[in-house]
């Protein structure tokens, strides 16, 4: 797809019958386009003036201009256009500050306004300090980035032109490829967003925040690790000041440890305080990670006085290890579940009957299936998991066999059971698994009769 300087070349060399409405046109989608990035709608803004190409010069109409508006907002919503096309033209970094503060502000009815601890932050921000190329940050570097950077908002270019005007600009300096490029543009606005949110909190009087990863089969395990965690917002603080400290200093190093760039291949893991340096997305290159605000109960409190599901859920979402006396308990709940129905007790040992027996476990009846499941919920060798998928707590019970593992899931939230079967070599949870939590659950063993 052609950039935006394209598209416009190509439409100012199209005679039309009413020109005077279609620069008109022109105008509104070009200024749309400049201030729609903030509403993550440039692609839609960017394709219509494309679309203008399509369009029979001698026959260009009123009809023609409202499908082409009416296809911007289908796209992204009459509301997100409005602010596009009619709004103020703002500075870069001001713009998405307040987009991004207002989104984290707006869940708890609050209007976001801005203030001194944002000035001083945007005081930062405007001069693109806390973006470096490579290993360098000096003042060459800051005038070549800040400059590529306003002209791609006074321009309204794609993220694809500022990452080739980028690459141009430190060729023979910085040798990278062109990915390099795009990812070192799509982080420049990611960060101001996120430091914005954190303020946006502030405001509205949130407590925690909840990570929300886009949770696909593209989601990344340090992401699939942190998502429904949830941080407190005294931590998102104290990164975010720290960060911006080390901006004000001038201090790569301490910038790069206040908020670095991840291995998107690690996993977080569990523990009730995460470290210092991991709280606001993005936690790796390309994150599609966002931080929501989280109104329910504390998690302290949960502790302290809920029910075991939700101390449990809560303990998943948390990744926390449960006490020996919970991991008993969850081992009884697990033993006196039972099937929704017989019909789809017997479609999963049908299913199933062949790969367990590969294991070593032979089950021909639906007595035999329950009592494998039973043998391998209550033995002391086996691990425990538990996982949240679509809001209901599971818990997985598994064991290493020489065909694979053998995993036992049941629903401890409806008190039924889901499946016994054998999976690959991994110990992780599916990837219907939205969240999961390793209890060990070695040695802990429950012998019911």
């Amino acid at each position: 797809m052609m950039d935006r300087e394209t598209c416009l070349r190509t439409l100012r060399a199209i005679l039309i019958k009413d020109e005077a409405a279609f620069d008109a046109l022109r105008q509104r989608l070009a200024d749309g386009m400049s201030r729609a990035w903030a509403f993550g709608a440039e692609a839609a803004f960017r394709d219509a003036l494309e679309a203008l190409r399509g369009i029979d010069p001698q026959a260009f109409s009123a009809q023609d201009e409202a499908r082409i508006l009416a296809a911007i907002e289908a796209r992204i919503g009459g509301e997100a256009m409005r602010r596009a096309m009619e709004g103020p033209v703002v500075s870069a970094t001001d713009s998405i500050w307040r987009v991004g503060a207002d989104e984290a502000a707006r869940p708890a009815g609050v209007d976001y306004a801005f203030g001194l601890k944002d000035e001083r932050a945007l005081a930062l921000l405007n001069r693109f300090d806390l973006h470096w190329i490579g290993r360098h940050w000096d003042a060459g570097t800051r005038e070549t980035v800040t400059g590529a950077v306003r002209e791609f908002f006074e321009q309204g270019w794609s993220y694809e032109t500022l990452a080739d005007r980028l690459r141009q600009a430190f060729d023979g300096i910085e040798e990278r490829g062109m990915v390099y490029w795009q990812l070192t543009a799509d982080t420049i606005a990611t960060k101001t967003r996120e430091l914005a949110r954190v303020g946006g909190y502030e405001q509205a009087g949130v407590r925690y925040v909840e990570v929300r990863a886009h949770m696909d089969h593209r989601t990344t395990p340090i992401c699939r690790s942190l998502h429904g965690r949830l941080i407190p917002i005294g931590h998102l603080q104290t990164q975010r000041d720290r960060y911006l400290d080390a901006i004000s200093r001038g201090n790569m190093e301490a910038a790069k440890n206040a908020w670095p760039m991840m291995d998107a291949a690690q996993d977080v893991g569990g523990g009730k305080v995460l470290p210092g340096n991991i709280g606001l997305p993005p936690y790796h290159f390309r994150c599609r990670t966002v931080t929501v605000s989280y109104l329910g109960a504390d998690p302290e409190t949960v502790a302290r006085e809920a029910d075991d599901i939700e101390r449990w859920s809560m303990a998943a979402r948390q990744r926390d290890a449960l006490p020996r006396r919970d991991l008993l308990r969850i081992v009884e709940r697990a033993m006196t579940a039972r099937w929704d129905n017989l019909a789809y007790a017997r479609g999963h040992l049908d299913k199933h009957r062949d790969d367990l027996a590969d294991a070593g476990v032979r089950v021909e009846t639906l007595t035999e299936y329950n009592e494998a499941m039973d043998w391998l919920i209550r033995r002391g060798d086996r691990d425990i998991a538990l996982s949240i998928r679509r809001g209901r707590l599971y818990a997985e019970f598994s064991r290493e066999m020489p065909a694979g593992r053998l995993v036992a899931i049941v629903n401890l939230s409806d008190g039924k059971r889901a499946s016994l079967h054998l999976k690959g070599k991994s110990g992780r949870g599916s990837l219907q698994n939205e969240m999961y939590a390793p209890q060990n659950g070695r040695g802990v063993r429950k012998w019911m009769w």
